[in-house]
């Protein structure tokens, strides 16, 4: 098991499973603690078990856009170019 299971610590599992995914991570905090944490995401990897759990997480990836600008708002020719990319 990670080592941030045995601290519980849930959000570097989250940081650990985006830099895994290849994700640019952004974090904030002016907590000196939590920046230690944040940068040891890159001392030990995620178990098959944990990426397992967080396989079977509902996802849902739709942004419907309108000109420039995004909206929430439903709209049938955006959700099939949305579909068509999953």
């Amino acid at each position: 098991m990670s080592n941030a299971v045995t601290m519980g610590a849930h959000e570097q599992i989250s940081l650990r499973w985006l830099y895994e995914q290849g994700v640019i991570i952004a974090v904030k905090s002016f907590n000196t603690e939590r920046m230690r944490l944040n940068l040891d995401i890159c001392g030990w990897c995620l178990t098959e078990e944990e990426l397992g759990k967080i396989a079977q997480i509902p996802q849902r990836k739709l942004v419907y856009l309108i000109g420039s600008l995004m909206t929430t708002e439903h709209n049938d020719l955006l959700a099939e170019i949305d579909a068509d990319l999953d």
